[in-house]
């Protein structure tokens, strides 16, 4: 079996545990269990718990990230940084349980060092991908005067981490609340338009 797509296999158990079973619940036997392996094999491919709980945190950020990027891929400036956004929001089943496992992280990172730096890195990457819209945006004459690119960036965050936290504890997308969110993100880019 091809050694990248085995890992990518493995973190896909780890993410599917963590969503049932939290963070601190998640037990490599379980993760083993899950993706049908033996613990020997799980350390093979992913290593100790705290390297298989970092690898699972940074894999399911970058399938975030990558997911927001390549669907804004073909946009640029203000059309690729709302398509982003619309795009990590928890809106349908697939980003909903990646939320789920994201948000999870988020709270164990705080007792957790190791998961704490991913996420810091982490937001470092997503921050780069979105100077680098704001650069379009400007380069078009999008933005209004005197927008603050890093204020922005920290809005999105923001928006994202705290509507994420919102739709799964207190059932936003349940209560019919997804067009609130997409009413947000449009709010949210149509504000810096010129």
């Amino acid at each position: 079996m091809d050694h990248d797509r085995r890992r990518a296999e493995l973190l896909a158990a780890a993410w599917r545990v963590v969503r049932a079973r939290g963070v601190e619940g998640t037990t490599t036997r379980a993760i083993a269990d899950e993706a049908g392996c033996s613990l020997s094999v799980l350390a093979h491919f992913l290593g100790g718990k705290d390297d298989i709980l970092v690898a699972a945190q940074k894999a399911v950020y970058d399938r975030i990230v990558e997911r927001a990027f390549r669907i804004g891929r073909n946009l640029d400036g203000l059309a690729g940084l709302g398509a982003a956004l619309e795009a990590v929001l928890p809106l349908d089943e697939e980003r909903a349980a990646d939320a789920h496992v994201n948000v999870a992280f988020a709270g164990a990172a705080l007792s957790h060092p190791r998961l704490g730096e991913s996420r810091r890195r982490s937001h470092q990457e997503i921050r780069g991908h979105l100077r680098n819209c704001l650069r379009e945006a400007r380069e078009l004459a999008e933005l209004k005067d005197g927008v603050d690119d890093e204020a922005v960036i920290d809005d999105f965050i923001i928006l994202v981490e705290g509507s994420t936290l919102l739709s799964l504890v207190d059932g936003w997308a349940e209560e019919g609340r997804a067009e609130r969110l997409t009413r947000l993100a449009t709010t949210f880019v149509d504000q810096l338009r010129r």
